[in-house]
């Protein structure tokens, strides 16, 4: 008996002694998800089924697949067992082989929205290193005495207005979802393949420093304390 028949009755006995219905989807969108591994020619294991399965239908997940071991994970690892793998063309690419015209242009397009997204990343990052820090003394003088107000708006445009736009544009959510990303939890991530980009306290200091300048823009604004008691007197 081939090993393709040996999963075919596989596949047939395991769904005919499932009596729960939601039990039995699960079985039928594993062999769905190793149909698609297989003539992808990517390997089968518990990890890309249940992410595909995910993915598609939102589950089963992975652990899910592996705690059925008398159903799904069985069958898995059936199936896993009769693959073959062209070993010339697992060393060339990992990357599934996408036999459908549209499904393959929108892949190219994910891809290159992820390299815009992290050459985005790489010019901020490489912003940020490039602003000055603020000497210790007058920090600690700012505690003792005022500062006077051509200082602090000397402090305030460090950072361009321009570059506070950008900040403020980066995370808009219509332009977020524009290239396909969002903000989930404090955390820039693309929409589609859940990949963080900016991790939370990337994004936290970046709105912390819109939000400081913002501050002290108001606060030089204002006249200093000793100058209002001395108009009083």
């Amino acid at each position: 008996m081939s090993k393709p028949k040996q999963t075919d009755d596989l596949f047939k006995n395991l769904s005919d002694g499932i009596t729960n219905p939601r039990l039995k989807q699960s079985l039928e969108r594993i062999k769905d998800a190793c149909d698609f591994l297989e003539n992808s020619r990517v390997a089968i294991t518990p990890t890309a089924v249940g992410k595909y399965c995910e993915d598609r239908w939102k589950g089963p997940k992975t652990q899910s697949i592996r705690n059925a071991q008398d159903t799904l994970f069985r069958y898995l690892q059936a199936r896993r067992a009769q693959q073959v793998l062209p070993v010339a063309v697992r060393k060339e690419s990992y990357e599934p082989a996408i036999q459908d015209e549209t499904i393959r242009a929108y892949v190219t397009l994910l891809k290159t929205e992820r390299d815009e997204a992290i050459r985005l990343k790489n010019r901020i990052v490489a912003g940020l290193r490039s602003l000055p820090g603020l000497p210790i003394d007058d920090l600690i003088a700012s505690g003792f005495k005022s500062v006077p107000n051509q200082k602090e708006a000397e402090r305030v445009s460090v950072v361009s207005d321009e570059v506070r736009g950008a900040l403020s544009r980066l995370f808009s959510e219509e332009n977020l979802a524009s290239v396909g990303l969002e903000l989930y939890r404090q955390r820039l991530r693309h929409i589609t393949t859940k990949k963080v980009l900016l991790e939370k306290g990337d994004v936290e200091a970046l709105q912390g420093l819109i939000q400081a300048q913002t501050e002290a823009s108001r606060t030089a604004s204002l006249p200093s304390p000793a100058s209002v008691v001395l108009d009083d007197i």
